[in-house]
This record gives C-alpha cells, sequence and structure tokens, in this order.
C-alpha cells in the first residue's frame, strides 16, 4: 500500500480521467486518486501497459482503476472514451491531461513531422481531451481539469523545443479556460515538475537505461535548495490537492513543483 496524506474519503464521488496513466507520474496520479476515493480510469495507446497498471493500482491502493486504450490525437478515440467513462462510472468531474511524446533533437535538426509529433500529443491532446470532457463538467456545474508541464518552459527547452513549446502552449491554454469556465465552476490549473527521474523521462529525454534513472539525474542535485530530486508522489500529492475541494479557490494557476531549482540565482 503506498503512503497516504489525504482522508481516504477526499476524492469519494469524484470520476477521474487521467491520460497517460499507465507509467510514470501518471500512474502516481491514478493511484493517488484512486487512494482518496475517486473512481479512475487511466488510458495509454498500450494495452499491455494498461493491464499492468490496473494491477499497481490495485496492489497499492486496494481499489481498481479501469484502463482504456486510447491516442489523445485521435478525436473519435476521445469520444469513445467519453462515452466509456460514462457509461461505466458516470460523467468525468476530474480530467488529468498527462499523455504527452518527447526526444531529444537539437533546434537546427527539427524536421516538422517532430515538431507535429509532440505538439500534436502534448497541446493538442491536452485541448481534445479537455473539450470533449468538459460539457459534462458544464452540465454539472463544475469541475477540475489538471496538466502536467514542464517548469518554465517560456525560457526555453534546450533540445527539446518541440516539447517546451507545446508546454508553453498548455499553459496559456490553461489561464483561458480558467477564465471562459469559471462561472460554470470549473477550475484550471497545471503542475510543471523539475527533475523527476523516472524510467520514461530516463529512457526518451535522456537516452540512457531506465534502472540508471538516479544517476542520470544527479547533475540536477547541485542546484536544489532541498537537497534532493523529486518523486512520482511529490507529483501526485500536489494533484491530489489541486483537483480536489480543498484547492476549490485555485484556478488558472501553474504550480511549480522543483524543490526550488528555479529560484532566481542569487546576486
Amino acid at each position: 500500500m503506498r503512503e497516504n496524506y489525504f482522508n481516504p474519503r477526499l476524492m469519494a464521488g469524484k470520476v477521474a480521467v487521467v491520460t497517460g496513466g499507465a507509467t510514470g507520474i501518471g500512474l502516481g496520479i491514478a493511484c493517488a486518486l484512486a487512494a482518496t476515493g475517486a473512481d479512475v480510469v487511466i488510458t495509454s495507446r498500450s494495452q499491455e501497459r494498461l493491464e499492468q497498471a490496473e494491477l499497481v493500482v490495485a496492489e497499492q491502493t486496494g481499489r481498481l482503476c479501469a484502463g482504456v486504450p486510447c491516442d489523445v490525437r485521435d478525436e473519435d478515440q476521445v469520444g469513445a472514451l467519453r462515452e466509456f467513462v460514462r457509461a461505466r462510472f458516470g460523467p468525468a468531474t476530474v480530467v488529468v491531461n498527462n499523455a504527452a511524446a518527447n526526444f531529444r533533437v537539437k533546434a537546427e535538426k527539427m524536421t516538422v513531422r517532430a515538431l507535429r509529433t509532440v505538439v500534436e500529443t502534448d497541446l493538442i491532446g491536452t485541448s481534445t481531451v479537455t473539450t470533449t470532457f468538459v460539457g459534462d463538467m458544464i452540465e454539472a456545474g463544475g469541475g477540475a481539469l489538471l496538466a502536467i508541464t514542464v517548469a518554465q518552459a517560456e525560457r526555453g527547452f534546450p533540445e527539446f523545443s518541440h516539447a517546451g513549446a507545446a508546454k508553453a502552449g498548455i499553459t496559456s491554454l490553461i489561464g483561458s479556460w480558467a477564465r471562459e469556465w469559471g462561472r460554470h465552476g470549473i477550475r484550471a490549473n497545471a503542475i510543471a515538475p523539475g527533475p523527476v527521474p523516472t524510467p520514461g523521462v530516463t529512457e526518451h529525454m535522456l537516452g540512457k537505461p531506465a534502472e540508471h534513472a538516479d544517476d542520470a539525474f544527479a547533475q540536477h542535485l547541485g542546484s536544489a535548495p532541498l537537497g534532493r530530486l523529486g518523486r512520482v508522489e511529490d507529483v501526485a500529492n500536489a494533484a491530489v490537492f489541486l483537483c480536489s475541494d480543498a484547492a476549490s479557490w485555485i484556478t488558472g494557476t501553474t504550480l511549480t513543483l522543483d524543490g526550488g531549482m528555479n529560484l532566481p540565482a542569487v546576486p
């Protein structure tokens, strides 16, 4: 069982969808939401990973979640996801946009195909999922939207300019959605994690074996005032708070979760 800092009924009655929820941060968020009472649906393009993730959620929380194969770039698949959620649990009241594509490429070698792959998954996928589900939230009179971005994307993201641009765009969407849908009781926020050594990030962004995650991120330790790297649980706990009624007056905010790494340099 995972350690839980929250009341186990905090999210009772909530129906949560977590895209990219079969691994890494997404799976951690799914576990945290299930552990606090939410009915959780996770997505991935891999049926095998979904089946493994369902077992992890059950083992860590003692509760079941539902895994649905879905490519967030495909409107029809996202529409089918919404219908599944409604039929199984009822309308979604929490949507966490975590699905992302990422890989290292120098800016001068960025092709249109590479740019499109990341932007369509990260930015357009986030928009597609959100606009597909938000109608149910408007009808219900409220809901919580959350996106996972990156810390200080507006400062640039060397060798990941496609991802930086997509994440900066998501930050803008969060502000727009907060302003437009606030009158419906819908809150939109984002979490921008600093270095969290998950196997996926280690393999796809750093090109290192997953089992060497901590070593691959060790260079960041010197800039961390709190003296450690981030953990999946750090992001998951912040997600539960922002998606819960405890954060009912927080919207349009991007929470930087980096142990102080992006604090301004001392003169």
